[in-house]
C-alpha cells in the first residue's frame, strides 16, 4: 500500500531590525513583508505555504534579559 502524507511543520522565520512604534506594528510589518509562498516554493518540490501562522514572538532591541519579549497568538493577542 502507498500513501501520500502531508506534514504541517511549524517553522520560525526571523525578521531582525524591524523599525516600528510598537510590537504590534512590528508584527504587522514583518508579516506584510514576508512572501512565504515564494520562499517555500523555492525550497523543494512538493513544498508550499499552508497559509497559517501559529504565533509570534517579539523581542525588543537593547533588552538582553528579554524582559520585554512577548508571545502573541496568530490574531496578535498576547499569550
Amino acid at each position: 500500500m502507498k500513501y501520500t502524507v502531508h506534514i504541517y511543520p511549524i517553522v520560525r522565520v526571523t525578521f531582525s531590525d524591524v523599525e516600528a512604534n510598537s510590537q504590534e506594528e512590528a508584527m504587522k510589518k514583518a508579516e506584510d513583508g514576508a512572501d512565504f509562498h515564494e520562499t517555500f516554493d523555492r525550497l523543494a518540490v512538493n513544498v508550499e505555504y499552508a497559509e497559517d501562522i501559529d504565533c509570534f514572538h517579539v523581542d525588543e532591541e537593547n533588552d538582553p534579559e528579554y524582559a520585554r519579549s512577548v508571545w502573541y497568538d496568530k490574531h496578535n493577542k498576547p499569550l
